[in-house]
């Protein structure tokens, strides 16, 4: 007889806490989408004003007025409109509630409009000053009014956030308010079990609740800093640049110019900083198929366009690697960030070798510097930790290491070259003749 009610008073307890937490997870799921949608919505403001800035970037180095070159312009431009676009499609994918739905997309035609005006902005070439100021005045109007149409999508989408947030909160208070009344019932009638339960829900809902409020506080940081951060630089830059435009004696053009140089790098440390931040939150690169030695080659090519100085070496062992399942953007990104380390540390060359070791790929990037000393290998790859005095922000190996890692491989500082390793899974496992290092038949 204790038994059997022992038995039905678990059942009970069960039911009521499986139905419970069925609607916590629903609502948590719910909350996870739209604050994964704020997010997005937040990056593509910040993209917003970034492309703004680069317009006006690539305008300037048209005329001769930038310290970017025409191409220099041209590539961070095109850059930052593909990230702001996969940022739109990526809110037009997610499973939204029909309310906060019709919200994002609703600007996302006016965003999608905004990014072709500046595209064509660009592709003009512009190079007389009165030509460029017609072109730039509309522009500048349609940024304007979209500034608008964004901080009211920004407010809404804030209010359906802390509408979910407070939904799931009301729902795990009757959960916690439900399960402890059957458990009151339980304990009338089989007190140490009843005591057991209620103490084991309670550090669970404890523990639950610690979780969520701190990757809450972790997500709220990240968009605060994107905010607060971003903003102020791109409003920065664009008004020097504005100034730059209208001219001035020269040694106001040099101090102009200074100023560009160092809101860029602040830019560049402020996206570093995210990059960080959403890796170290366990953000996961997609993987597909990737040409690995043209993206060396592409990523060499950009260093050789921001320093013409160097002479530039890319050896591909035999057989060369055929295509791999990787992150082109990650991969991409550690070894720009490995490039941009060479080229300020190399006296007159810098040389990339693609090699393949027991199925793993591997970059080594070496220079012909004085090389980074043994007493250092360790706090080289801490972060904020820059070691040569030239304007290294201390996040570029860190970020490439991290990079690596994501995707199952590592970076390391072997003799004078740091060398990035791979997992080497064949884009074409089903194909032989595709797969890496197989000879390609005659």
């Amino acid at each position: 007889m204790i038994g059997a009610v022992a038995f039905v008073l678990t059942i009970l307890v069960v039911q009521a806490a499986l139905r419970g937490l069925n609607e916590v997870n629903r609502d948590d799921r719910n909350l996870a989408l739209v604050r994964k949608a704020q997010r997005l919505h937040q990056d593509a403001q910040a993209m917003h004003d970034a492309l703004r800035a680069d317009a006006y970037n690539s305008v300037l180095a048209t005329a001769g007025r930038s310290s970017d070159s025409g191409s220099q312009a041209l590539d961070q431009f095109t850059r930052h409109a593909d990230q702001y676009q996969q940022d739109l499609n990526q809110i037009k994918a997610l499973p939204l509630s029909r309310p906060v739905n019709r919200t994002l997309t609703g600007v996302i035609a006016s965003e999608e409009s905004y990014i072709a005006a500046a595209t064509r902005l660009v592709r003009l070439n512009l190079t007389d000053a009165a030509a460029a100021e017609a072109e730039l005045k509309p522009f500048e109007l349609l940024f304007d009014r979209m500034e608008v149409e964004l901080a009211g999508v920004t407010n809404e989408v804030a209010q359906a956030a802390d509408t979910a947030e407070a939904d799931a909160r009301g729902d795990a208070r009757r959960t916690e308010r439900r399960v402890l009344l059957v458990s009151v019932v339980a304990l009338a009638g089989l007190l140490t079990m009843a005591a057991m339960l209620g103490r084991m829900g309670r550090r669970l809902a404890e523990t639950l609740a610690e979780l969520v409020r701190s990757e809450q506080r972790s997500r709220d940081f990240l968009a605060y800093a994107a905010h607060q951060l971003r903003t102020p630089i791109t409003a920065t830059r664009s008004s020097a640049e504005a100034l730059l435009m209208e001219g001035g004696t020269p040694q106001q053009e040099d101090l102009l110019s200074m100023l560009l140089g160092e809101t860029l790098r602040a830019g560049h440390l402020v996206a570093a900083l995210l990059q960080m931040a959403r890796l170290d939150q366990g953000e996961i690169p997609s993987a597909e198929p990737c040409d690995v030695v043209e993206l060396c080659r592409q990523e060499l090519s950009r260093m050789q366009a921001r320093a013409p100085r160097l002479r530039c070496l890319l050896d591909v062992a035999e057989p060369a690697p055929g295509p791999l399942m990787l992150s082109p953007e990650a991969t991409g990104e550690a070894l720009a960030n490995l490039l941009d380390n060479a080229s300020r540390h190399a006296s007159g060359q810098v040389r990339l070798g693609v090699t393949t070791r027991r199925g793993q790929l591997r970059i080594a990037v070496e220079d012909d510097g004085p090389g980074l000393p043994a007493d250092v290998l360790v706090a080289a790859f801490e972060r904020f930790v820059s070691l040569d005095g030239q304007g290294g922000s201390g996040m570029g190996l860190p970020i490439a290491r991290a990079l690596a890692r994501v995707q199952g491989g590592d970076l390391v500082y072997d003799g004078q070259a740091f060398v990035l390793t791979l997992p080497m899974r064949p884009a074409y496992a089903g194909s032989v003749a595709e797969a890496p290092g197989a000879t390609p038949s005659p």
